[in-house]
């Protein structure tokens, strides 16, 4: 899951957000003057050590209001934009300035730490903390072109025939753990780090902001137990799964402070836990954005610098994976470059791992390397490729869903290519990251009405933030692998913590068939589905309910019709500069657009967040 701090980052390496597209040029033209004057009195600030009075008037006019510092500001539009982009922009400059000029590293990151305090940010010691972390993220010169393609296979889709077993197999999937080893019940769960209930932060003497002993809902991650408990919880109930697949990240979101040695410690920890409860049963894990020190750092095969590689990281992993017996030797020369792997659980049957954190927007290293890093998607088309020509239907993990706006464009567009030619062998996709309970539906790009895969997300252990703990059950057919329904599980945190020395009650949310009325899983019914959703139908406010899981402090905020329109648009979006979906879906609905234009005016208050194939068919017929 993304934290805003690494913002503060973002700033050192002239990496604009997309945001700034959609802002009037009026606003922008304001904002490049604003921008260069904010720059200037940066760049005086760091070789004179004075903080000027134009320096604090600007700062005053640009200071972030400290509920932006939990937003994602990656969606902001409009004003905010404007806001969000002028610091940017000024900062690039300075930096830029302040490096040409030859000013030591060292100043340059304590002016860096300091405008990030001075404009609220975030608090003095995340600022210093991210800072520092980052230090050593080095980029090179912008390669000449960022638009690049992954060579696909175009010859036609191979036609083959798959008859529906009348048995099913049990998935369950469980991610985004994020134990917290510094989590302490009854610590401050209302500090001011992106991150609390942790040991070190300041105590509540006891207030209703103490942090609850099985988790807590104000920005907190999980304690050991509550790990535990999750685990046994999926054993106890569930020991019988075929597969168990894990999308992803282990560690916790005190992203200021993370190191090699504390990341390695928890990933043994967690994985050997995973053995020892589930034994002989198989687990397909991937790795999460939160996984490398610094978080979201996946670094290109051929940097071999210690202090800057991801190596250390894939050789840890895959030793742990393959050590644990889930995993063939053979997947070993894949993960080592670039945490990705392939295998064949049984004949007919393809499971594709893929590590698509390394086009998350906040990766550095796409401004070093911005084509398809590590030949991932090569190595994706060809696997599919393979696949097809041996009949296998395949299913894809990844940690972060495909339409994600957080994906780089190019990456994200190339990723729908492949899926585009070998959807029909594609059963499903399931993600993990954004915490929630939602599900991605990927469109034929030449019908708009034809649905092609299906992407599930598991949700996530964590609460972060304020959300219920949640795993997933798929139903799947033997054969086909296509998935036939969907039980979330869950239990309610704040009833969890009125009783410490009891566990927590665990209890089906939902199963997805009966809680939208469907009768089955077919693209057809899902394409209803999403449409009745578009017209505001009931079940958009079932699937808001569901989407955060329950939990009494997002529902509690108000989310009226037009909020949750935006559900829509995130379910149908499949590329990340591809709103087209999106748009078509919008005159079925009466409300108003999903992405209205930005208004110029005056900077408004800041909301609270609330955030023709049947799958199931007798034979399915590959086209």
């Amino acid at each position: 899951m993304r934290v805003n701090v690494i913002f503060v980052v973002l700033l050192t390496i002239s990496v604009g957000f997309s945001g700034c597209a959609l802002i009037p040029d009026v606003v922008t033209e304001i904002d490049d003057v604003k921008s260069d004057l904010f720059a200037n009195e940066i760049v005086q600030w760091a070789r004179e050590g004075v903080e000027s009075r134009d320096l604090t008037r600007i700062a005053r006019e640009l200071v972030i209001p400290t509920e932006w510092q939990r937003l994602d500001w990656a969606t902001f539009g409009g004003l905010k934009a404007s806001i969000t982009c002028t610091i940017c922009k000024a900062m690039s400059k300075a930096v830029l300035i302040l490096r040409r000029s030859g000013i030591p590293a060292d100043t340059i990151q304590q002016t860096i730490a300091n405008v990030c305090t001075l404009l609220n940010i975030q608090t003095r010691s995340v600022c210093n903390g991210v800072v520092r972390l980052n230090a050593n993220q080095r980029c090179g010169p912008p390669p000449p072109r960022y638009n690049w393609t992954v060579e696909v296979d175009n010859s036609p889709p191979l036609h083959f025939e798959v008859e529906e077993s009348t048995e099913s197999l049990k998935i369950l999937q469980i991610t985004d753990i994020h134990f917290d080893p510094l989590y302490e019940p009854g610590g401050n769960a209302d500090c001011h780090e992106p991150t609390c209930c942790r040991r070190g932060q300041n105590n509540t003497g006891g207030n209703r902001k103490s942090a609850g002993f099985w988790g807590d809902f104000n920005n907190c991650d999980v304690p050991w137990h509550a790990v535990l408990d999750a685990l046994d919880e999926t054993k106890t109930r569930h020991g019988d799964a075929d597969l168990i697949y894990f999308t992803g990240d282990v560690i916790d979101h005190g992203v200021w402070e993370t190191s090699r040695s504390v990341n390695s410690r928890s990933l043994h920890k967690i994985f050997k836990k995973m053995k020892e409860t589930f034994r002989d049963r198989p687990v397909y894990p991937i790795f999460g954005n939160h996984e490398p020190h610094p978080l979201n750092q996946f670094a290109p095969d051929d940097i071999d610098e210690d202090s800057l590689s991801t190596k250390w990281l894939y050789a840890l992993l895959a030793n742990i994976w393959i050590d644990a017996g889930w995993l063939p030797e053979s997947t070993r020369s894949t993960i080592l470059q670039g945490g990705f792997y392939t295998v064949t659980p049984k004949k007919g049957f393809r499971i594709i791992a893929i590590n698509n954190n390394v086009a998350y927007i906040y990766n550095w290293w796409l401004l070093y390397k911005p084509n398809d890093l590590n030949g991932q998607l090569r190595w994706l088309a060809d696997t599919l490729l393979e696949a097809e020509r041996n009949q296998e239907i395949v299913h894809i993990l990844g940690h972060m869903p495909g339409g994600s706006h957080h994906f780089q464009h190019t990456w994200s567009r190339e990723y729908r290519k492949i899926v585009n030619r070998f959807a029909h062998i594609i059963a499903a996709q399931f993600n993990g990251h954004t915490h929630n309970d939602e599900f991605n539906l990927f469109y034929h790009p030449d019908n708009k009405s034809r649905i092609i895969t299906v992407a599930w997300n598991g949700g996530s252990i964590t609460p972060y933030t304020n959300l219920n703990p949640n795993y997933k059950i798929y139903q799947a057919n033997a054969k086909t692998y296509q998935v036939e329904n969907a039980d979330t599980w869950f239990y309610n945190l704040t009833e969890a913590n009125l009783t410490p020395n009891q566990r927590p009650r665990w209890h089906k949310m939902y199963s997805f068939k009966e809680e939208y009325g469907l009768d089955n899983l077919s693209k057809e019914s899902l394409h209803s589905l999403i449409t009745d959703m578009a017209k505001g139908g009931r079940s958009l406010e079932i699937y808001h309910k569901n989407f955060y899981k329950h939990a009494a402090p997002q529902l509690d905020k108000n989310c009226d019709r037009k909020c949750m329109q935006h559900h829509v648009c995130a379910i149908v979006t499949s590329s990340s500069d591809d709103k087209s979906e999106c748009r078509l879906l919008e005159g079925q609905n009466e409300a108003p657009a999903l992405f209205p234009a930005p208004q110029v005016g005056a900077l408004p208050s800041i909301p609270l967040i609330t955030n023709e194939n049947s799958l199931i068919s007798k034979k399915i017929i590959k086209k």
